[in-house]
């Protein structure tokens, strides 16, 4: 089972996610002095980070599809986890707005991190996210109906076989 950790500085927004995901033990808020993208709170396997974020480990734009990429030791000693998700490309064609492209980028960030987990013996449990970019023009009951619905591994009752092996 997925445990996500979506972390912010602004009390208004940890107060409104709290509120939009308080039955859900598999999602946890946490608050944060500043938002720094490369200085997420400790515990979490793997970050998201937009593409330009991430180019330092080598993101490419790729579309429809997040990479896993490994931090280095040097990176985890500064806070990193070992892995991040990255953010993906739309096609031309796509729908364009706030709930598709939210819808797009969940997506893609559990469908790479369930690959990684089908592929190897260690597996990516704890998915932190910084609410900045899961709240563009999307509001936290929509963000959690998007979640659900995309991530059906974290509604109560669900599990996944994610365990550490």
């Amino acid at each position: 089972m997925f445990q996500l950790v979506i972390f912010d500085p602004d009390l208004k927004n940890i107060s409104a996610l709290k509120s939009a995901f308080a039955d859900l033990s598999t999602v946890t808020i946490e608050k944060t002095d500043k938002m720094l993208y490369l200085e997420p709170p400790s515990g979490i396997d793997v970050l998201y980070l937009p593409l330009a974020a991430a180019e330092r480990w080598g993101s490419k734009p790729l579309i429809h599809e997040s990479q896993i990429l490994t931090t280095t030791p040097e990176d985890r000693e500064h806070g990193l986890p070992p892995f991040i998700v990255t953010g993906t490309c739309l096609a031309p064609t796509d729908p364009r707005g706030p709930l598709p492209e939210a819808t797009l980028l969940v997506d893609s960030a559990f469908a790479a991190i369930r690959a990684f987990n089908d592929e190897h013996d260690f597996r990516l449990r704890r998915v932190g996210f910084w609410a900045y970019n899961l709240l563009k023009g999307v509001t936290p009951s929509q963000l959690r109906t998007i979640l659900t619905r995309v991530v059906p591994e974290l509604e109560a009752g669900q599990t996944r076989t994610c365990e550490m092996e």
